[in-house]
């Protein structure tokens, strides 16, 4: 699908390189900023707070949660809106979703559970022998160490779940959105003079920067189905809100479990015997109906 309606490549990647700047300087501010907030507010120094995840203890967890939040801020969401606000000409396109978009999402919500269970089996199955020994094990490592670190983010408060939603539901959904849909995946379009390429090198960064080997597939497919869905409905909204919604639902989903409303063995069997085939049926349904957003290359009904 290729656009020809771009400006110059050099003009995007000029874009790509202030873009890279930005989130680098703002990463650094709001690291800074954490250290101090958590030496302040806990007297927790990083000596500390390092030990803490070379031993995966995780005795500071509510330090650990404030500096997950000052990074979701520092490198996602912080450097998009500075980004928008000194490039007045590259602008992120939103409007009110209609009852039609939402029905949409509600059915592409669908499609994305259970194709994310999918392909979680599927990699589970074929495995990551492909990659070199030292990048398998550097992702494996990171996958159990955030693993880890999210089940710690858990408790049965409903302080601790109300903040969780802001940490690992609004916040991502809102500055992961941005990030990658709304700027990255433009400047690659631009930078490829075609759409399918600048939404499949978008969603291969956005899977590696999540450091989830094991949900590698998963997450790769997440951002190609949210990719193509901004590529057409022009609305960043609608992929907000899916973004939130699959979120959410992996958070209520790991609360289940902790308050023992459910186990393992009955959140398996209901991804696996339930989700998937609801997804395949869906995504089905979907394909035969033709139904979309509206672009000029896709037929599509609303």
């Amino acid at each position: 699908m290729k656009n020809k309606n771009l400006l110059p490549v050099r003009n995007h990647i000029g874009l790509i390189f202030l873009f890279i700047t930005i989130v680098l300087t703002s990463f650094i501010i709001f690291q800074m900023i954490a250290v101090g907030f958590i030496d302040v507010i806990w007297d927790i120094n990083t000596a500390q707070i390092s030990t803490d995840i070379e031993t995966k203890e995780f005795k500071f967890i509510y330090a650990h949660k404030a500096w997950a939040f000052f990074s979701q801020l520092g490198i996602f969401l912080v450097p998009s809106v500075i980004f928008l606000f000194l490039i007045k000409t590259f602008s992120v396109n939103y409007k009110k979703p209609s009852k039609k978009d939402l029905g949409k999402c509600l059915m592409y919500f669908i499609v994305l559970l259970g194709f994310a269970q999918l392909l979680l089996l599927i990699s589970s199955y074929i495995g990551y022998d492909f990659l070199p020994f030292e990048i398998k094990n550097f992702l494996k490592e990171q996958q159990e160490l955030n693993s880890k670190l999210q089940e710690g983010f858990i408790s049965q408060g409903l302080i601790s779940f109300s903040f969780n939603i802001l940490l690992l539901s609004i916040l991502p959904a809102i500055g992961e959105e941005l990030f990658f849909r709304g700027i990255l995946q433009k400047i690659c379009i631009g930078i490829f003079k075609n759409n399918i390429a600048g939404i499949l090198v978008t969603s291969l960064v956005f899977g590696i920067l999540h450091f989830q080997i094991e949900n590698l597939l998963s997450i790769i497919f997440a951002s190609i189905l949210l990719g193509l869905i901004y590529d057409y409905s022009k609305n960043i909204l609608l992929t907000i809100i899916l973004h939130f919604g699959f979120n959410l639902f992996s958070l209520i989903s790991m609360q289940a479990l902790k308050n023992e409303f459910i186990s393992e063995n009955e959140l398996e069997y209901f991804f696996n015997y339930i989700m998937i085939p609801l997804g395949i049926g869906m995504l089905t349904y979907l394909v035969i109906k033709k139904i979309f957003w509206k672009k000029d290359l896709l037929l599509s009904v609303d």
